[in-house]
């Protein structure tokens, strides 16, 4: 018995390594951002609350519409008592009263001459022995009327289910934002990294020829130590592109809710492009598609439904019930009798409870209405400063374009002084860091076009993986 459970927890060992397996050699080949966003969405703990949150909507439906129906209730009730009201109607419940229950046989009850003795208290009457009934009853209850709350309490339902299926589709685009700013830092890091190597490759040569120059006695020591501080600075600028990197990845790696040890590797980079290019259709499309804000805007529809529930209680309710019952001392169908009954229950007066209730749902409607107007200007806001910031990060691209290529024509005029004599090491490492700078700032151009590319999509309603 031992040995075979040794071997099942060796072979429970084995399944899970080939599955972790299976899982690093997925994730081994280069993901792009489809894939990372789809990993994300089929994992994302978000994405799992936000189903929840759909359920519970959709449930609240099906329970408001089920309670249209009608309720078909079951029940077996045993009692046992020696009160005279008691056991005289359990009696009469079984078929079982006979007119000696009412004392006629007992001595007493009659005169001496025969007639009736009115005064008499019968035993058999008042002081009965214990008696035991079994009820068993089906009963069917069936709603008619209530002032309109069910239909209301539906139309608050799909209002619910509406603004549910909204927030989900808000809570995945901005999944998918959260991803791609990721996955764009992860690019721009990279860049940052390639600038960095090429800036340490040129400052690796600068300290060898500094060194040799010094050696043969062309420039001083001062040019050597100039070289060295500039080599040490770009490894420092190296060790941070390559924590930026890292960090990146990791923030990648939880967004898609997979293990922090886990070998991620991406893909290409990729440039979104807007729906339109103009400021006024993005602002239309924000307030018209955004699913938060339409989220927002069905949760106020939802309390407008809360506030006619509330008044519903002002009208009068109307209801049907039909009922089967059956007495006996054991638990059987015999003796068995039915009732129909309807019932119409109208409140006249209870002193401005339902005014009071009709009040706190009106206000809670227009604060949701102002929460949703809130936001509608909050959409604007994020539109436009998204856009403007746009506008200035294509402008700063445009710019850092040609600061690279003057950059670079400088290096390399002070280069070919500094081969000739003309010029010193100090100079040529100043034009070389303006070149860094202008390659970093075209990076962190590049990325600012790209995110907010992205923040407009996200407004929009855009940022959509299959619309990407």
């Amino acid at each position: 018995m031992l040995i075979k459970k040794k071997y099942s927890i060796c072979f429970i060992e084995v399944l899970a390594l080939m599955v972790w397996s299976g899982i690093f050699s997925a994730y081994a080949s280069p993901l792009d951002f489809k894939a990372c966003v789809q990993t994300a969405l089929s994992q994302s703990p978000e994405t799992e609350a936000s189903l929840a949150r759909l359920t519970q909507a959709e449930s609240a439906l099906s329970k408001v519409q089920s309670s249209r129906l009608p309720q078909i209730t079951l029940s077996v009730t045993g009692s046992q008592s020696d009160s005279a009201q008691n056991v005289f109607g359990m009696k009469l419940q079984q078929r079982q009263a006979t007119i000696g229950n009412f004392g006629i046989a007992e001595t007493g009850a009659f005169l001496p001459g025969g007639s009736p003795n009115a005064d008499y208290i019968p035993d058999s009457l008042n002081k009965p022995k214990a008696h035991t009934n079994f009820n068993t009853r089906i009963e069917l209850r069936l709603p008619i009327w209530h002032g309109g709350k069910f239909t209301h309490y539906e139309n608050q339902a799909q209002a619910m289910i509406a603004a549910a299926k909204n927030g989900d589709e808000a809570v995945k685009q901005m999944l998918t934002f959260n991803i791609y700013q990721a996955y764009e830092a992860v690019h721009a890091s990279r860049a940052y990294i390639s600038v960095a190597l090429k800036a340490k490759e040129a400052a690796d040569s600068y300290v060898e020829t500094a060194k040799n120059l010094v050696e043969e006695g062309v420039v001083v020591r001062s040019e050597l130590l100039s070289a060295q501080v500039n080599q040490s600075s770009t490894k420092v600028a190296l060790t941070k592109a390559y924590a930026e990197e890292k960090t990146a990845l990791q923030t990648l790696k939880m967004l898609m809710n997979v293990s922090p040890d886990l070998q991620l590797e991406v893909a290409e980079r990729l440039d979104l492009k807007l729906p339109a290019r103009n400021e006024s259709e993005l602002l239309t499309m924000a307030l018209a598609m955004n699913p938060s804000l339409d989220a927002r805007r069905k949760v106020a529809q939802a309390s407008g439904y809360k506030v006619e529930v509330a008044k519903a209680d002002y009208y009068p309710s109307f209801n049907m019930m039909l009922r089967k019952d059956w007495h006996d001392e054991s638990i059987s169908l015999e003796n068995g009798a039915y009732t129909i009954a309807g019932a119409m229950t109208w409140k006249l007066t209870d002193f401005g409870v339902r005014k009071n209730e009709v009040n706190m749902a009106s206000a809670q409607a227009l604060h949701e209405q102002a929460k949703a107007k809130s936001y509608e200007n909050q959409i604007r806001i994020k539109v436009l400063s998204a856009w403007n910031r746009l506008q200035a990060a294509e402008q700063q691209l445009v710019s850092n374009e040609l600061a690279i290529e003057q950059a670079d024509e400088a290096r390399r005029l002070v280069q070919k002084r500094y081969l000739n004599g003309i010029s010193t090491i100090t100079e040529l490492l100043a034009a070389n860091a303006q070149l860094d700078k202008a390659q970093a700032d075209f990076v962190a151009a590049r990325y600012q076009v790209n995110i907010q590319k992205a923040e407009l999509l996200l407004a929009t309603g855009y940022m959509d993986i299959n619309r990407l």
